[in-house]
């Protein structure tokens, strides 16, 4: 059956390759019409008492969210404009300053000690804002910014969630970037072609377009997921593409007057030889499902079928772009800037108790620090310094403690 469809697959390689690039719409649409949730707290199980706690800040009190806005060195009549501004603005549910307890004609001497340490630090005020939605929407976040002036600094979880959704928007395209030109690099140094590298990226761009896309059945993914799904899938299955080549290399011997029945048994055999690797590597990813934190379930899925979707793409479009690219690629051959590795894999076989003892002396530092590493669990600590939500975090604790 196998052999078959290997058959049918080499036999069409144009049909096959076109028909790929034809599913990239349905999975571009399914990419874009995804949903990402920024909101880390969403994840938390229903039943526990902080989870239980934010449905009844939410529902009956209209406080899902939290924001304090520190105004420095501003006019009493600038804060109280201002807080009439934010109270006006969709998904606000309230704002509270001095003014909603006082007049503010009333100096600051005379205001109780309690309310002045709670509103009041040097020349600075702290104005509370509540929220009727969890996280709060980002139209809402941009919109009380957009009321502030630069003498204003918005702190809370609800920012840290816009920020890091500012931030991994703009930084997205980057480190995925730099992942294809280091991955593009290492192929090029190791593979007799030049165009085989591209060949192999676009393979696997296609699988993990065609994963992303595919996630619209899950309704929405985290923005965690969205930020290392993409580089984890080009990790994990770029060796499937390897393992292809390499198959292919050695049937064309068998079968020099016929590649297309060389790739043929090609895909038979790196199916059977990565059928094994990917299935422990999906039960790997299926295995984080039963965290009782849902992030573990969302990653996991997402991971999990994009290893199966890498294997599949493996022994359908990249036999297919590798037979209709094959002139291209018979002309760009060239000598491997990485020679053969068997002098370094003889003289690590034939010394292998030194690497035995060489492996057991660094296992005791390695245990030491993975036992003497801190955990941090304030995911402000793994954003910039200099962004928004932090400095106004920052000021906040400098001026109210």
């Amino acid at each position: 059956m196998l052999e078959k469809i290997a058959k049918w697959l080499t036999r069409k390689p144009k049909l096959v390759a076109m028909m790929a690039v034809l599913m990239l719409i349905p999975a571009a649409i399914g990419y874009i019409s995804t949903r990402i949730n920024y909101d880390i707290l969403s994840y938390l199980p229903e039943d526990l008492e902080s989870s239980q706690g934010e449905k009844l800040l939410e529902e009956p009190f209209k406080m899902a969210a939290t924001s304090m806005l520190v105004v420095e060195s501003m006019p009493a009549g600038y804060t109280n404009s201002l807080l009439n501004d934010i109270k006006a603005i969709d998904g606000v549910s309230n704002a509270i300053w001095i003014s909603n307890l006082m007049g503010i004609q009333i100096p600051t001497d005379m205001i109780p000690a309690n309310f002045r340490d709670m509103f009041f630090a040097g020349d600075a005020t702290m104005m509370i804002i509540q929220y009727s939605h969890p996280g709060a929407s980002d139209e809402t976040m941009e919109q009380v910014r957009r009321a502030c002036n630069e003498k204003c600094f918005l702190a809370g979880f609800s920012v840290v969630i816009k920020d890091t959704r500012d931030l991994m928007d703009s930084e997205l395209p980057i480190f995925v970037g730099l992942a294809v030109l280091l991955a593009l690099v290492a192929m090029m140094v190791t593979l007799e072609s030049t165009v085989l590298p591209f060949i192999f990226l676009a393979s696997i761009g296609f699988a993990v377009i065609y994963n992303f896309g595919s996630n619209i059945f899950l309704g929405e993914i985290s923005y965690i997921t969205k930020a290392i799904a993409a580089v984890l899938q080009l990790g994990v299955t770029m060796d499937y593409s390897i393992f292809l080549l390499n198959s292919f290399e050695e049937n064309k011997k068998r079968f020099p007057d016929d590649k297309e029945r060389a790739m043929g048994h090609a895909i038979a055999n790196t199916f059977k030889s990565v059928a094994g690797s990917s299935v422990t590597t999906v039960a790997g990813f299926l295995a984080l499902c039963v965290m009782t934190f849902a992030l573990g379930r969302d990653l996991g899925i997402v991971m999990a079928k994009g290893v199966l979707i890498g294997v599949v793409c493996c022994v359908t479009v990249l036999p297919a772009m590798v037979l209709v690219f094959d002139k291209a690629i018979e002309k760009t051959r060239h000598k491997p800037l990485v020679k053969s590795l068997d002098k370094p894999s003889a003289f690590i076989t034939k010394h292998y108790k030194a690497w035995v003892v060489i492996f057991l002396i660094l296992l005791f530092p390695s245990i030491y620090g993975n036992n003497h590493t801190q955990i941090y669990y304030n995911i402000a600590r793994s954003l910039p310094a200099t962004l928004d939500c932090n400095v106004a975090n920052d000021e906040v604790k400098a001026q109210f403690d």
